[in-house]
């Protein structure tokens, strides 16, 4: 049996041994990408283009809820994420009567298949007088395309899908694309996830289905991911504040009828945004909200095999969860995240937060497999 000071020296060694091996173990890098404290930067997304061009979109306006301004800025890096380009104004409006802003709320960036740069966002007058249901209604979801890897964009494209907090277009196996929004619904009182479904590239679109529904329940914020197979799952932030998990949904049929909504290990998780990483694994970034009393002040990356993401079974999931962020803001406002993989297991996000601003800040984050 060791004495005091042998089993003291052991432990010290022990811990150092730890420390050592430990370094690197959680390596996250975080970064500035956008600070203006005067401005609330927030809700951003980004691609990786073909060329490795990195395009950001991201909303400015005077807070969270805006009431004076909004605007939709994109912005490229050609070196990693190390600089961006200036600002790129897409759209912007302006009011004095709060009630009247016509807003963009969420936007989204990705490539399509034939190349060209998709930046799309929901819009809709914000008037705050009236209850979500009655506002959501009108909300729109409009296009803007780059055919020279976001250096410029067309003018804005209306289409006919209703909804709010769009999902990126996902382009099916058989050329069919599929765009998940939510509305809020009159009775039962609860947001319902819904996709809408084109057949000819987003020209015209056919009535949404419901992905999911549940009396007291808000499901909402989709993210959809297409399986070699076809095979279609789901993930979704619930919305009441309770600290329920992501929930997630599958389709078999081209996402025309759904099963679910079935539990994931996300516990507490709002806002899950999902694409396959070059190893085959799925990659969801997320917030964490545990629910009323707490702040959501943290963001996670959740990593999964494609096997795991088909469980029904919550006990039979299986995956990793990474820390990328804490927001110790007095108020803090975070977790809406976008992200892309740089080389084999090497990972760029970005993500809104205030943490040390004023005003929510772009954040950018540099980790790779080995972190989890």
């Amino acid at each position: 049996m060791l004495g005091p000071i042998l089993l003291g020296v052991a432990i010290a060694l022990a811990q150092a041994v730890a420390a050592e091996e430990g370094e690197g173990s959680m390596s996250v890098e975080r970064f500035a990408v956008s600070r203006d404290d005067a401005i609330h930067e927030c809700f951003p997304s980004l691609c990786r283009t073909r060329t490795g061009r990195l395009i950001l979109a991201y909303r400015e306006s005077d807070e969270h809820q805006p009431r004076q301004f909004t605007r939709l800025i994109a912005r490229h890096s050609d070196d990693g994420g190390a600089t961006w380009s200036e600002r790129q104004v897409l759209v912007a409006t302006s009011t004095d009567e709060p009630d009247t802003l016509f807003k963009y709320n969420c936007p989204k960036v990705q490539q399509l298949e034939d190349g060209r740069v998709l930046y799309l966002c929901d819009a809709f007058i914000n008037d705050l007088s009236k209850p979500p249901a009655e506002r959501f209604v009108s909300a729109r979801i409009v296009f803007w395309f780059s055919e020279d890897d976001g250096a410029s964009w067309s003018e804005p494209v209306q289409t006919s899908v209703n909804g709010v907090m769009p999902d990126e277009i996902v382009e099916l196996n058989d050329g069919s694309w599929l765009l998940a929004t939510h509305l809020q619904n009159a009775s039962p009182h609860c947001l319902v996830q819904y996709v809408s479904r084109s057949s000819d590239g987003g020209a015209t679109w056919e009535p949404a289905v419901v992905v999911a529904k549940r009396e007291g329940y808000d499901f909402c914020e989709a993210s959809i991911l297409e399986c070699g197979d076809g095979f279609l799952v789901c993930y979704m932030r619930e919305n009441r504040g309770l600290g329920r998990p992501v929930y997630k949904c599958f389709s078999s049929d081209g996402g025309r009828t759904w099963d679910g909504p079935y539990e994931t290990l996300m516990d507490c998780g709002y806002r899950p945004v999902a694409h396959f990483t070059r190893g085959g694994d799925i990659l969801i970034l997320y917030r964490h909200y545990p629910g009323q009393g707490v702040g959501m002040r943290n963001t996670f990356a959740y990593i999964e095999s494609e096997q795991s993401a088909r469980e029904k079974d919550r006990a039979a999931q299986r995956g990793n969860i990474l820390p990328l962020d804490h927001d110790r803001h007095a108020h803090p406002d975070t977790g809406y995240t976008g992200w892309a993989e740089l080389d084999d297991g090497e990972f760029l996000a970005v993500n809104y937060i205030r943490d040390d601003a004023p005003m929510a800040q772009i954040r950018g984050y540099r980790f790779s497999l080995s972190d989890f």
